[in-house]
């Protein structure tokens, strides 16, 4: 099994540059196998945080998520990510995504991402592999584009991540590696991977040809109702980014209650934190990893037994005055030891 840890920008809005370091050398003394840097503009550059931890550790994988292809060009994109591979000594790697945080303020517009996805990661996956990329998409265009340097050998692994219908399709048709997003229970991520079988089987693969992680919000208090109320801005984020796709809501067999839906209509991203203060606690059990050590571990056991998913991925948020160290230490020593315990490797 494979546990890997990010924090959401909010959730690190205040760790400083010269912090950054510290953070990475205790993700790896506590064992984790990959340390995820997040993308949400306008907090602290991803890449450079990811050369920052790349820096002062030696084992743990460095990963950014996500990039997309309306801000940033696919080739910039791939031109970042190899040089922090090549900083990293190849531990360097990225997930996809479709994208939306700061669009509103630079003027980008966001349409048609799965197909933006399909041909970005095209994009990036060949250049990172040394090869020279022309591409008329549909989207995004790239024309006799090359790096002019070569990372190491092998390439970084490249994810999708989403939480979408079409998404999940496409991943499972063009990428090697997909990251199921917010779905927090086993029926979910069991539905979701029916999805990601169809995009695969028009390539000729299989499910078992991909790797995959379930990657969750998360919040481990030993109070679960400070646990709950760690999550709820979370949530309100991204149920603002995804309107107006509710699909992965209704999978949960919830509905977004009428007062949330309506502050999101009105795609003010300053309501959100109004929406935060009303979601109910069936968002949270349903988006999230939340409460106490043994109910989190539980969570994770379940998936893990029902899906065969065998990496997962912990998105650090903090209770009500907690800290971050104390947050990563509740992960790492009370929850991880109770998911080994569970005898899950024998399975896999």
């Amino acid at each position: 099994m494979k546990f890997h840890l990010g924090f959401p920008s909010p959730s690190i809005a205040d760790l400083r540059m010269p912090d950054n370091a510290a953070l990475a050398e205790l993700c790896e003394e506590l064992g984790f196998d990959g340390l995820w840097h997040s993308n949400q503009r306008f907090y602290r550059e991803m890449f450079v945080r990811m050369a920052s931890s790349s820096m002062v550790t030696s084992q743990i994988a460095i990963g950014g998520a996500i990039a997309e292809a309306f801000a940033v060009h696919p080739a910039l994109t791939a031109q970042s990510l190899a040089t922090v591979h090549e900083l990293s000594d190849g531990r360097a790697t990225l997930a996809l995504g479709a994208g939306g945080s700061g669009f509103q303020a630079m003027g980008v517009q966001r349409q048609r991402s799965a197909q933006a996805l399909r041909e970005a990661y095209q994009i990036i996956k060949s250049l990172l592999c040394g090869e020279e990329v022309t591409l008329e998409g549909e989207v995004v265009q790239a024309y006799a584009a090359r790096l002019q340097f070569t990372p190491p050998m092998p390439p970084p692994t490249l994810w999708i991540a989403t939480r979408g219908d079409l998404t999940f399709r496409t991943a499972g048709e063009v990428a090697d590696a997909i990251i199921i997003a917010t779905y927090a229970n086993a029926p979910g991520i069991g539905e979701v991977l029916k999805i990601i079988e169809l995009g695969a089987a028009k390539s000729g693969k299989q499910l078992n040809d991909l790797r995959l992680m379930s990657r969750v919000d998360t919040c481990v208090h030993e109070d679960y109702r400070k646990a709950y109320d760690g999550t709820r801005i979370m949530i309100a984020r991204f149920l603002w980014s995804s309107y107006p796709d509710r699909n992965f809501v209704h999978r949960a067999g919830l509905q977004v209650p009428d007062d949330v839906e309506a502050l999101i209509a009105e795609r003010d991203y300053g309501l959100v934190p109004r929406a935060a203060e009303l979601i109910p606690d069936e968002f949270v059990q349903a988006f999230c990893w939340a409460g106490s050590p043994d109910m989190v571990a539980e969570q994770v056991i379940t998936i893990a037994r029902e899906t065969g998913i065998r990496e997962f991925g912990f998105w650090a948020l903090l209770a009500p005055d907690q800290s971050r160290e104390e947050s990563v230490r509740l992960i790492a020593n009370e929850v991880l030891p109770r998911i080994r315990a569970a005898g899950l490797e024998a399975n896999t």
